[in-house]
């Protein structure tokens, strides 16, 4: 496929968006980094007119700098000239101007269309105003837009700063190239603004009259509004009468919205009067002028009109008299703020009295209208924004010290309110409560407030009796608010701003806050082995959680020995006399063997009892069972079915291993762990809980919402808070203060290191991770397409959810299509020679035999990889040994020990199945033969063998089939992997909300 690329470029009065093509996709951006020097490249093809509905579109020839032998040189390029009002439309829908073409846009168009986008927007809120502009002894009716907001400024220099170098790569087709000067970003895309206006408006109008301003000259204004409406860059007839009174009148006419008034000139503007400050005792609003100054001086409109004559005087410098200005700003200014036409039958306006409902009109929407419009507003300070509830804590301990209940032990709370800055007691909060105003004088000031947000907090206040329970306190410490529950920044009703304590309480908050100064604990002497510094460290955290009943999210990096922490916490606890409880232990059926070995290994003291299979005790014998050992170990599809058996044992503490099996709050085994978490009545409740997961945030930051309503309920807020305050905010806007908070809240009680941190000390082999590309054979090809039509035309007729599961079912497809047609039609014909991936995939084994290697081979159809085990044993002349969710657990284990001792060189295993939780150091090598579509789940089925133990470097091998879904899906993992901050889509689900067309352009196959 072509890529098409375009750019605005400047041209006489306005300009144009020229398009042409780079083959292949990607060589243009990757080919302009810097306009200094450039590698050679090959000759770039000509992208002909053959784009349909181009509105406006021409053939043009222009000079584009190309890379020739490591310099610039300039070369001919045929496209495609789009005017700018066609252009600007044309660039809102991409997909559809593409649709059915053999073109895809390139990343320079995706720029350019977010900026015409933007200024579609900004002709939707009238930010356009017409001018008249004195140009080489000219008069030029121009439209342009109003100075940007911040906001908007932002956007425009985001923009610039994305834009593809390529862009500034085009030389007009009336300048020489040699001395041409080539753009910056900023000044294209400040082009593109100034002249696509100007070309929207007039296409727009299409010669419709507009209406006259006034006060302007009728003969002059005619004249100025014909050539608005006109094609750009029409100049007025030369010597028109009173042409300079028209410059000047269009020029004050303006002013106020474009900010631009002339050198020396006042600007009229408006000043809200509290009662204190009035001569009735109400609120008032009175016109003020302001200098042009900074800062600027101000004179009220009364002061004006009393010394009516020729100038006024203010801030020192004499003026002319503003009465014209004060006539004509007064009806602008009427229709932004609807009070102000009380004034307008007035000779001598100056000021208004307003009631309480008008004063908030004023300060919610008016004001920032009459600023837009470049009237300044002048406000008390205090009611500029909303004045804030805030509460400084002071935390005593009830009691000597932490008791067994965790985070729901109540602490001794002291509150220290302030309102808008200023103190305020529990009374003086009953009594503005009451009175229910929005607008109301505190310590000599008046302060803007929400009686229902004052209410919530009152009742909070009141409820919480001077006592909260220390999971509260936890949230309070970490950023969160006061009322309701909720996070920080959802509406709250009090703002923590500092937190101090006493006691236990202060060694707490002092020891989550710097985790350095935990203290260390000893390694438990029945531990068979010895933990490295950074498990120590794992090993003091964990035990300073436990001790106050905290929950701890054990997060890190797969292979770094979370089991062998968690187990020594477990002799830990033990040996120093803690408990003589059992310890509750979940984990995924796979693992259930892993752990019974390193119980076994680590911690040979510890009676061990596995709660699973059929042989299992039943109710009425398992709680004696479990009280007589010290760890049970059960499963996850288990808890619904024995939740009445587990709940009847008062577990010491319950430990999820792979936690990211709850990341789905509303399944049964989650809502399961959340109840054995609380205990059941009559039983003291697990003193602690611990969660383990080298994924935390698997599929969004619901997981991590899940997990935590597991580990500490109510740290982060009821779900619906949790979603508003942190997940969209961070997941849809890339909030960065709503990340900031998120992760004071999370991180005393999230520790999680990497392989690659200093601190962890591994001294791991290398890992080496390539993608291997593989091509489709005939066969494939025609399957491949066959797939792809009927899983369009399925999408095309189905609805909701009937269409989503018709996506998802035509993708699976495609992707078995890679591996083999066999795996799609289940004959039972030969298997070599008919998949390009297959072929490549027995090469490369063959090479790791012969090299006397052994290999793990991944994938997610354990279907097709029985019939993948006979035929690599076949090829290979070896035994091959395979894994998936259906072995039995005894025979799981007996072939990861003969894989382990090096019976057999490759191991086929099923994602889900041998994906977590193994040791298999005896592989060097990693083949995924079908893609994931989270690589966070591909690297831990790697981790598998990159991991403690592992004495040589590891190879990482994935296999994508070139021109399929598989290659296009490869690019947007390669940008989730690089962005590692960022939430990543886990499974197949987002796919199947694609329109019809970006399913098409995911799918389709390429010829080439």
């Amino acid at each position: 496929m072509l890529t098409v690329h375009g750019s605005y470029v400047p041209h006489g009065p306005g300009g144009f968006v020229f398009l042409w093509a780079m083959d292949p996709e990607g060589e243009a951006d990757a080919a302009w980094r810097s306009l200094a020097a450039h590698p050679a490249v090959a000759p770039v093809p000509v992208l002909y007119p053959v784009l349909r509905g181009l509105p406006f579109a021409n053939t043009l020839t222009c000079v584009v700098w190309m890379p020739r032998r490591g310099t610039l040189a300039p070369a001919r390029v045929t496209g495609v000239a789009l005017s700018l009002p066609g252009a600007a439309q044309w660039l809102l829908d991409l997909d559809r101007a593409f649709q059915g073409t053999a073109l895809r846009p390139g990343r320079s168009l995706q720029v350019w269309s977010t900026a015409a986008k933007l200024l579609l927007e900004l002709l939707a809120r009238g930010r356009f105003l017409p001018v008249l502009r004195a140009e080489a002894g000219c008069l030029t009716a121009a439209w342009r837009l109003a100075p940007p907001e911040p906001a908007e400024a932002a956007r425009r220099a985001a923009l610039a700063a994305a834009l593809p170098d390529v862009c500034r790569a085009i030389v007009p087709p009336d300048r020489q190239y040699r001395a041409y000067r080539i753009p910056t970003p900023e000044e294209l895309v400040d082009g593109f603004f100034t002249a696509g206006a100007d070309a929207l408006a007039r296409d727009l109008l299409a010669g419709a009259p507009a209406p006259a301003p006034a006060a302007l000259n009728p003969a002059a204004a005619q004249h100025w509004l014909l050539a608005l409406v006109g094609p750009p860059g029409r100049d007025l007839p030369p010597g028109l009468p009173d042409a300079g009174d028209l410059l000047r009148a269009v020029d004050e006419w303006t002013a106020p919205a474009t900010g631009l008034y002339g050198p020396g000139q006042l600007r009229t503007g408006l000043r809200l009067l509290p009662p204190d400050r009035t001569r009735h005792g109400g609120w008032e609003v009175e016109l003020v002028l302001e200098t042009p100054d900074d800062p600027p001086a101000i004179l009220p409109a009364a002061a004006a009109w009393d010394g009516l004559g020729a100038e006024v005087e203010i801030g020192g410098r004499r003026y002319a008299h503003p009465e014209h200005r004060l006539l004509t700003d007064l009806p602008a200014m009427a229709r932004l703020y609807p009070p102000l036409t009380r004034l307008l039958g007035q000779t001598a306006p100056s000021a208004l009295p307003v009631s309480e409902d008008e004063v908030l009109a004023l300060l919610e929407e008016g004001a920032a209208l009459l600023q837009e419009a470049g009237f300044p507003v002048l406000l008390p300070a205090n009611l500029v924004r909303q004045g804030e509830l805030r509460a400084r804590l002071r935390l005593r301990p009830v009691g000597e010290g932490p008791g067994r209940f965790g985070l729901s032990e109540l602490v001794q709370v002291d509150w220290e309110l302030a309102l808008g800055g200023a103190p305020v007691d529990l009374r003086e909060l009953e009594r503005l409560a009451r009175e229910k105003r929005a607008l109301i004088r505190h310590a000599g000031q008046w302060v803007r407030v929400d009686p229902q947000v004052l209410a919530a907090a009152l009742r909070h206040l009141r409820g919480s009796g001077g006592r909260l329970p220390l999971g509260e306190v936890l949230r309070l410490a970490g950023g969160g608010a006061a009322a309701g529950g909720a996070p920080s920044g959802a509406g709250t009703a009090v703002e923590v701003e500092s937190v101090e304590a006493e006691g236990w309480v202060a060694n707490l908050l002092e020891r989550l806050r710097e985790p350095a100064r935990i203290e260390p604990v000893a390694p438990p002497g029945g531990l068979a082995g010895t933990l490295r510094p950074y498990q120590r460290r794992g090993l003091d955290w964990l035990a300073f959680l436990r001790r106050y009943g905290a929950g701890a999210c054990l997060a890190d990096d797969m292979g770094l020995g979370k089991t062998v922490q968690v187990i020594a916490l477990l002799l830990h606890e033990r040996e120093e006399g803690l408990t003589d409880r059992p310890t509750l232990l979940i984990c995924p059926v796979s693992l259930v063997g892993n752990w019974r070995r390193e119980l076994a290994r680590f911690a040979p003291s510890l009676r061990v009892l596995v709660h699973h299979g059929s042989g299992r005790a039943a109710e009425d014998g398992f709680v004696a069972a479990a009280l007589a050992h010290d760890v049970v170990i059960t499963t996850y599809s288990l808890l619904p079915r024995d939740e009445a058996a587990l709940a009847a044992v008062p577990w010491a503490g319950i430990v999820a291993d792979e936690a990211q099996n709850v990341k789905n709050p509303d399944t049964r085994h989650a809502e399961v762990l959340r109840r054995l978490a609380r205990g059941a009545p009559g039983l003291p409740p697990p003193g602690y809980r611990i969660a383990l997961t080298g994924t935390p945030v698997e599929n969004r930051l619901g997981d991590l919402w899940s997990i935590f309503a597991f580990l500490n309920p109510g740290l982060l807020g009821s779900r619906e808070d949790f979603q508003r305050a942190f997940a969209v905010p961070i997941e849809r806007y890339r909030d960065p203060e709503a990340a900031a908070r998120l992760r004071r809240l999370v991180q005393p009680f999230l520790l999680r290191r990497v392989k690659t941190d200093p601190a962890v000390e591994l001294d791991l082999p290398e890992k080496i991770e390539t993608t291997v590309y593989t091509t489709l054979t005939r066969e494939q090809a025609a399957l491949y397409e066959a797939v792809v039509q009927e899983t369009l035309e399925r999408a095309e007729r189905a609805e909701g959810i009937e269409r989503h599961g018709a996506v998802l079912a035509g993708l699976t497809r495609l992707k078995q299509v890679c591996n083999h047609p066999a795996a799609v039609t289940g004959d039972g014909g030969r298997l070599e020679g008919r998949s390009g991936k297959l072929d490549r995939l027995t090469e490369m084994l063959d090479e790791v035999v012969a090299g006397g290697d052994q290999a793990l081979v991944f994938t997610q159809f354990p279907s097709f990889a029985e019939r993948l085990r006979p035929y690599l044993e076949e090829r290979l002349g070896c035994p091959v040994l395979a894994l998936d969710g259906s072995t039995p657990q005894r025979e799981r284990d007996r072939r990861i020990a003969a894989f382990q001792a090096g019976e057999a060189p490759v191991f086929l295993l099923s994602l889900k199945a041998g994906g977590v939780g193994l040791n298999l150091t005896a592989a060097s090598h990693v083949f995924h033969f079908d893609r994931w579509w989270n690589p966070a789940v591909e690297d831990q089925a790697a981790d598998r063998a990159h991991r403690i133990g592992q004495a040589r470097r590891v190879l990482v091998h994935r296999l994508v089939t070139a021109g399929t879904l598989e290659e296009r899906i490869d690019r947007l993992l390669e940008e989730k992997r690089a962005l590692s901050a960022e939430v990543v889509a886990s499974g197949e689900a987002w796919l199947g909300q694609l329109s019809t067309e970006e399913l098409r352009r995911l799918i389709v196959l390429e010829k080439e």
